[in-house]
């Protein structure tokens, strides 16, 4: 039987709803948008539609009810309006005349809302195709303003995903079907290698393989910043991912070591020299556990994954410490520092390390100094020990006729030359390094101390 243009009419708007209905629960489940957001868009895309229709009572929106199922994505819409005697209807967008509501609802009574059901398949064609487009508009809005909503969430959590696209200036990264940002200034230098997915497998990659370079499609990274798409006139927000932040240094630290993670070590401050050297400085809230050995773990086991994501970063673990002294001595490892004088209104110090120590406290083009630095806030002039002169200090060797010599031999292979030298270090950092017993170090204290105090 052949098919009625009004049967034809009812089967595209059956067609129509039902597509709506899919849209919907698209929307909501898969892009997670809020059921309260999405139901507002709902009333004012459809309020504006009877706008257009004739519907212009500036309070319109307040007599229609959107009811919103978001698990099956069905969308039902009323008209309140209160039922009054038919003649004290005085504004028919709030009110209904008695005998009308009869008609519709034969047990209502007066005072009573009527709930008038308005069907989608009861609008013309041009306001359906009016609805669809601003329906359109709005929820493209709306998935914006979720994805940057998402993304600023994340803004220091690591991500993983895949190169989709490898530009001059930028890495384009597909995660969970977004497209991230990985700027080239924000790969480690010289030691990051990746091509895109779509080339791994190919000649060009198993050539490189073959070279050693072992390059990768996936990467892993941190959720820098999120530019909201408003303020940069764009389509979709722009997440910008780093791998030579601090922050994705610090995020990897929590993803390996469980102290972090639960809070039991605090990270409270870390500097980067992307692909050379870090410092992390970290404390313990729970006095039995030692922060460096919980974040090296046995035999490096815990720092060794993350020097590898770091492709061969160093990273020095600093224990914090209230006495800056004792912190400037620490951050400048792998040197041992002999002496340290403090000027701190001026944020500045002047540390004095042993000759074969200067070039270790330094570092390589200055890395180390800079990270102690930027680490403490404190401008850090190394010298060499000799230069703050011999009367103000005394080489341990002096004291063989009161120490052991194999004492005094264990302390200068750490590092330590001169009384001074030891006396503004810590005994129990000393007993670590060193592994002289407690009771032999405090004698060796006393001896040191007396010296100066004559």
């Amino acid at each position: 039987m052949p098919r009625t243009r009004s049967t034809q009419k009812i089967t595209d708007k059956a067609r129509y709803r039902q597509s709506l209905t899919e849209s919907i629960r698209d929307f909501i489940q898969v892009h997670g948008i809020d059921k309260q957001r999405f139901t507002d868009v709902m009333r004012e895309v459809f309020m504006e539609v009877l706008s257009a229709h004739g519907d212009k009572s500036e309070n319109a929106a307040d007599s229609y009810r959107i009811i919103l199922d978001s698990e099956k994505g069905d969308l039902e819409i009323y008209r309140l309006r209160k039922i009054v005697p038919d003649h004290e209807v005085e504004d028919e967008a709030y009110e209904v005349p008695f005998s009308e509501a009869l008609e519709k609802e034969p047990d209502c009574t007066l005072g009573e809302t009527l709930y008038e059901e308005v069907s989608l398949e009861s609008l013309s064609r041009a306001q359906i195709e009016r609805l669809k487009e601003k329906l359109r508009n709005q929820l493209r809005d709306l998935d914006r303003t979720a994805l940057y909503e998402r993304y600023k969430q994340m803004v220091g959590e690591i991500i993983t995903g895949d190169v989709l696209k490898i530009t001059r200036d930028e890495l384009i990264v597909l995660h969970e079907g977004n497209e991230l940002s990985l700027p080239r200034n924000e790969l480690i230098p010289e030691k990051d290698k990746y091509v895109s997915k779509d080339r791994m497998g190919s000649r060009f990659q198993r050539g490189l393989s073959r070279r050693g370079e072992a390059p990768t499609s996936i990467v892993k990274a941190v959720v820098e910043r999120v530019l909201n798409p408003r303020e940069i006139s764009s389509y979709r927000p722009i997440v910008i991912l780093s791998r030579t932040s601090p922050s994705f240094l610090k995020a990897l630290l929590k993803l390996e070591i469980p102290e972090i993670y639960d809070g039991i070590i605090s990270i409270k401050k870390v500097v980067r020299h992307p692909g050379k050297r870090a410092k992390v400085l970290v404390e313990s809230y729970d006095e039995r556990i030692d922060p460096v050995g919980a974040c090296v773990g046995v035999r490096g086991s815990r720092i060794q994954p993350i020097v590898r994501e770091l492709r061969g970063e160093y990273i020095d673990i600093i224990p914090y410490n209230p006495d800056v002294k004792l912190m400037i001595s620490r951050a400048l490892a792998p040197a041992t520092v002999m002496y340290v004088d403090l000027y701190p209104s001026r944020r500045y110090a002047k540390v004095f390390v042993a000759p074969e120590e200067y070039a270790k406290a330094v570092g390589q083009d200055g890395i180390n100094v800079r990270l102690a630095e930027e680490l403490l806030g404190y401008q850090l002039d190394i010298r060499e020990g000799d230069e703050y002169g011999e009367e103000e200090d005394i080489e341990l060797m002096e004291f063989s006729d009161e120490i052991s010599e194999t004492i005094l031999r264990a302390l200068q292979r750490e590092g330590f030359q001169t009384a001074r030298a030891v006396l503004q270090f810590p005994i129990d950092e000393l007993q670590k390094r060193t592994q002289i017993d407690l009771p032999t170090l405090q004698k060796v204290y006393e001896i040191l101390q007396s010296e100066f105090e004559e």
